[in-house]
């Protein structure tokens, strides 16, 4: 029998080459965390708490946000439920590029709790949706409050280049579906030229049903955003939630900065750092935007950490906030166990395939 090694496979084991050897390079070069610890240096211990904290509570409150959308419709859908299901979210979005394997085994796994699959996967879309909004909001604010000091303390054009790219792609993204959100006219023209590009590609089987499987998610958006508007508690509430689910994000760098007893830079020069790191790395294909998150911190972050201080510092980041999540959310990935990524979101095609059926 002849072993064949895919593309996939491959990609991935150079992923995790990659993120091993990053990690390496920062505890055991020169001036890494290593180094540090061997010095007469001491952490915060305190500061590293808090910082542990915020990146938990950022997933306590994307797992309120969750529970809150599903909460519409089924009241029995415990905080429990929405915890394992963002969790799950979490772990396969930190494994899989750009995050698309996330919402797949989310819906799988609120399917095996009977919830219909066209109503999970639009509050996922709209959760989706309501933080893309306030990213770009925040993204926005930090450019118009700080571009000016960035742009005077930082001559990194690769680096401006990935800012630019990666604002204009959430401006991109966000706005494509605000209009698709109020605009039933518009997404309906857009539904009609995909659906011709569909039937021009000969190779895609079933073009009818993949057809049928699109009208069917985006009729089920505009529905569920047409429910939210209906309710403007829940839509006031969700967005209050999710911009404090952002801060706490954008608050970890801080914690670290504060845990190496260092003082002087402000809370809001922090803030506006940590957005700007995340449009430089927002659109990298790979798992955790590994490479360009590490590069985005390094360039935007050295204006605060002394050179001695920054790989430790970047090092602590990434582990408070990509390899932490992996360690605590894997645990939770059995509650998928022997389901794939492609296998959850054929499921998941299908279930809607279904439902545009029975609706014809």
């Amino acid at each position: 029998m002849k072993f064949k090694i895919s593309g996939k496979t491959i990609f991935n084991i150079l992923v995790v080459v990659l993120s091993i050897g990053l990690i390496a390079y920062f505890c055991v070069s020169k001036d890494g965390l290593i180094d540090l610890l061997s010095s007469s240096f001491e952490l915060n211990i305190l500061w590293l708490v808090v910082a542990v904290f915020m990146q938990l509570a950022n997933m306590m409150l994307d797992s309120y946000a969750t529970l809150m959308f599903i909460r519409v419709k089924y009241k029995h859908f415990s905080i429990f439920d929405a915890i394992k299901v963002s969790f799950v979210g979490s772990f396969f979005s930190a494994i899989t590029p750009s995050s698309t394997g996330g919402q797949p085994m989310q819906v799988y796994l609120m399917s095996k709790k009977n919830l219909d699959v066209g109503f999970s996967t639009s509050c996922m879309l709209q959760k989706f949706l309501i933080f893309q909004i306030t990213s770009t909001i925040i993204s926005i604010l930090a450019i118009i409050y700080k571009f000016e000091f960035f742009v005077e303390n930082i001559h990194t054009p690769i680096m401006w280049a990935f800012v630019g790219f990666g604002f204009f792609s959430q401006v991109a993204v966000t706005g494509g579906f605000l209009l698709i959100s109020f605009n039933k006219k518009l997404s309906q023209k857009i539904i009609r030229w995909i659906s011709r590009l569909i039937k021009k590609l000969k190779f895609l089987k079933n073009p009818d049903k993949k057809i049928a499987t699109l009208e069917e998610q985006a009729n089920s958006f505009l529905k569920c955003n047409s429910d939210l508007m209906k309710n403007p508690k829940l839509l006031i509430v969700s967005y209050i939630v999710i911009t404090i689910q952002i801060i706490t994000i954008l608050l970890v760098p801080y914690c670290i900065y504060r845990s190496f007893n260092l003082t002087g830079a402000s809370v809001t020069d922090m803030l506006c750092s940590q957005a700007f790191v995340s449009l430089a790395s927002a659109m990298m294909p790979l798992p955790g935007a590994t490479g360009a998150a590490e590069l985005g911190f390094t360039v935007f972050y050295s204006l605060f950490f002394t050179p001695n201080l920054m790989k430790s510092a970047l090092l602590l980041w990434r582990v408070i906030t990509y390899y932490g999540v992996i360690a605590l959310c894997a645990p939770f990935s059995y509650l998928t166990k022997g389901k794939s990524i492609d296998d959850a979101t054929a499921e998941q095609c299908e279930a809607l395939d279904e439902k545009a059926t029975e609706a014809d």
